[in-house]
Formats: structure tokens, C-alpha cells, sequence
């Protein structure tokens, strides 16, 4: 019979955000037996409702909700291992916890900020003048991490970071997982003339997933796209799905786009659905991925999993998952422009030859290449991990 583990986090994430994805592959895993001797029948968590005010939003996280977890596990279980499924809710340990426990880090730079160098720029990693209240949050939370078993790593990266900052906590590297066979293309979709998402105008259509946190340089792109010639820019539609606003104040990513002069700039904002979203990748040309630092980075292996081309940086821990010498230099605008220049001129050599609106075919080296991190692999070794403990 498979030992049970007990899945916990905090607010219940979507599956589309880059740490509920990651919650959702595990404990799907999980309930359906593909970690070989685990299983798990439930999550303790709870639902996130926007209308909820402050007072009652910090009581729910550091009072009631860490109180039901305590209470849980006094009362007769049939748990082996208490497993928290991010960093941000690592505060969730209670102390002399009676299992071993294991937290996914996904990254440290929002729990110990920094600000990091990219050219002549300096780009703020984590928030860096946190309030009275994140102050407090995140000393709960590194004090949790602390009466961690095990703190398990989605890169390398953070691993480092992990045996700095937590050198008396034992630390290992596992690679987040994915359902590669989810996001290849339907057969119809591959012949359909008018792809999967028929509603697009015949332009040449980039796609960029993530939020507009400093980090992630959206800026820096919008640079790179508004010193694209005319008729090219009259070409392109930019599709942003993440969070229009900047965390920490500042210019919204939309303002950035018509500052620097880029017209085709869409802002689908977080709540976009999942198959609305693996529509844009399999429509888009490439993936613009120039984000200054990751915990992991799911929207490039996604994009390629869709066999769609990624333009990346060459910064930790994203390139950890690029194949080799595939990474733009971050700082190099002129190479992003020259790298762009190219997914432009394909698309047009293509269309020219046919005037009907074909999507480029899925690139099968890329799809074979992030078959790599396939779920199966990523179980393969979380079931070694709970073993050792």
C-alpha cells in the first residue's frame, strides 16, 4: 500500500501561475499512483478570495490556517511526510513537527532580495524595501525553512542558494516536470488552415508569459521591438499574458510598449485559460523570454514542449533548461534585435509563398528536446526523495 504524503500550501494558486502548476503536476502525480510508493489523498490548503480584507487575509495566513495544520497532525493520521509545496508558505511547519518534511523551493530572491547587474543596468530581484508586514512575513518563513527535513530544488541555481542560506538544512536538485504529450499539437490543428486560433490576424505573432516584475525586463524588450524598422513593426503583434503592472510601482508593461513606440503590443492581463493560452503558443512564432533571473522558468520549456521556437536569456536558472548555445546575451540588444529579425523573416518567407494564413509547423527537435523534463522523470525522482526520508 502506498505511504500517504501530506500536500500543503496556502492560498490555492491556478494551475496557469508558474508555482500552482508546479502544485498541480505533483499532486496529481500523487493521487493518480505515478510516484512509485506515495500517494496522497488531499491538500491542505484553502481557497483565495479577492473581496477578503487584509486583517482577515493575515490572520488566515498566520493564525487559522498554520492552527488546522498543527491540529491535523495531533490527531491519529495516516501521513509519512508532510511535503509544502513552495517556499512562500514554508511558515506552515510547525514546529517539532512529529514527520519529516520537505519544502519545494522554487526560488530564494523573493525570501533574501537583491539587486543584480545586467550590462550597465541594475535590476531589482525580490522586493526591495518590503513593509512592516512582508518584513515579518518573511522571517516566519525563513525560520521555517529552517525546521525543514529537506528542501527540494527545481534548479540548480537555487540550489546554490539554498546550501548558502541554509547550509545546516540538507538540500537536493530536482527538476519540476511536465505532461510534454499535453502540449504537442492535435493532428487536426497541424493541417488546419486556419490553426488553432483562427480569430488571430495574419501577422507575425510573439507571445511573452510572465508578470512585469523588474526581473523580468520588459522593458528592456520593449527597447529591442520599438528600434524594429516600420513596415516590420506593421507586421508584428506582441501577445503579453501575465500582469500588466509593475509589483513595485512604476510604469504598467502596456505604457512601456507605447513609450518606445511598439503598436502591436496585446496585454491579455493573468486570467487567460488554459486553452486560450496554449493556442497563443502554438500561433506565435517564438516565445521572448528575457527575464533577468528564475526559480525555474516554465514558459520556455512549455513553448518548446509546443515545439515553438524560445528566445531566451542566457541567465540562471531559465538556461539551465535551454539547449546548448541557444541563449541570447542579455544585455546585447542588437543581438535580440538580430534574433527576432530572423523569426520575422521566416514567418514572412512563408507566408509570402502562400497568401492563406499557415502556422509554422511544430519543430520536432524541440519538442524531443523537452521531453527531457517529462513528468515521468520528474516522478521517477520525488519517489527516491521520499524514500530517502
Amino acid at each position: 500500500m502506498a505511504k500517504q504524503v501530506l500536500l500543503v500550501r496556502g492560498g490555492a494558486l491556478g494551475v496557469n501561475t508558474g508555482i500552482g502548476g508546479a502544485h498541480h503536476n505533483l499532486a496529481n502525480s500523487l493521487t493518480h499512483g505515478e510516484i512509485k510508493g506515495w500517494g496522497s489523498i488531499s491538500t491542505c490548503e484553502y481557497s483565495i478570495q479577492k473581496w477578503m480584507n487584509p486583517l482577515s487575509r493575515v490572520f488566515k495566513r498566520w493564525y487559522s490556517h498554520p492552527k488546522r495544520i498543527s491540529k491535523l497532525l495531533k490527531k491519529k493520521h495516516q501521513y509519512s511526510i508532510l511535503h509544502v509545496t513552495d517556499q512562500e508558505q514554508a511558515h506552515l511547519i510547525p514546529e517539532d513537527c512529529p514527520l519529516p518534511v520537505v519544502v519545494t523551493v522554487h526560488d530564494l530572491f523573493h525570501i533574501f532580495p537583491e539587486r543584480i547587474k545586467v550590462g550597465d543596468t541594475s535590476i531589482e530581484v525580490g522586493e526591495q524595501n518590503p513593509g512592516w508586514f512582508r518584513r515579518r512575513d518573511l522571517s516566519k518563513l525563513r525560520a521555517g525553512l529552517a525546521r525543514a527535513d529537506l528542501l527540494v530544488c527545481d534548479s540548480q541555481a537555487t540550489l546554490s542558494a539554498c546550501q548558502k542560506h541554509f547550509p545546516k538544512v540538507h538540500s537536493v536538485c530536482v527538476p519540476l516536470g511536465l505532461n510534454v504529450e499535453s502540449f504537442k499539437p492535435k493532428p487536426q490543428e497541424k493541417t488546419d488552415i486556419l490553426g488553432p486560433a483562427s480569430h488571430l490576424e495574419k501577422k507575425c505573432h510573439l507571445l511573452i508569459v510572465g508578470s512585469h516584475a523588474p526581473r523580468k525586463r520588459l522593458k528592456f524588450l520593449c527597447q529591442v521591438l520599438g528600434n524594429l524598422d516600420e513596415d516590420v513593426k506593421q507586421n508584428i503583434l506582441v501577445h503579453h499574458v501575465g500582469n500588466d503592472t509593475c509589483p513595485y510601482g512604476g510604469p504598467s508593461a502596456s505604457t512601456l510598449s507605447k513609450k518606445y513606440g511598439v503598436e502591436g503590443w496585446i496585454s491579455h492581463g493573468g486570467e487567460l485559460s488554459s486553452e486560450a493560452l496554449m493556442h497563443l503558443r502554438h500561433a506565435s512564432e517564438a516565445l521572448l523570454f528575457p527575464s533577468a533571473s528564475e526559480g525555474f522558468g516554465y514558459p520556455p520549456l512549455e513553448a518548446m514542449a509546443c515545439g515553438t521556437p524560445v528566445l531566451c536569456s542566457d541567465l540562471p536558472s531559465h538556461n539551465e533548461l535551454m539547449p546548448e548555445e541557444t541563449c541570447l546575451r542579455a544585455d546585447d540588444q542588437e543581438a535580440w534585435k538580430e534574433a527576432i529579425l530572423s523569426v520575422y523573416s521566416n514567418w514572412q518567407s512563408r507566408t509570402k509563398k502562400d497568401e492563406t494564413h499557415i502556422w509554422q509547423k511544430p519543430r520536432s527537435g524541440l519538442i524531443e528536446f523537452a521531453s527531457r523534463y517529462d513528468q515521468s522523470r520528474f516522478c521517477l525522482r520525488m519517489a527516491e526523495v521520499y524514500d530517502s526520508l
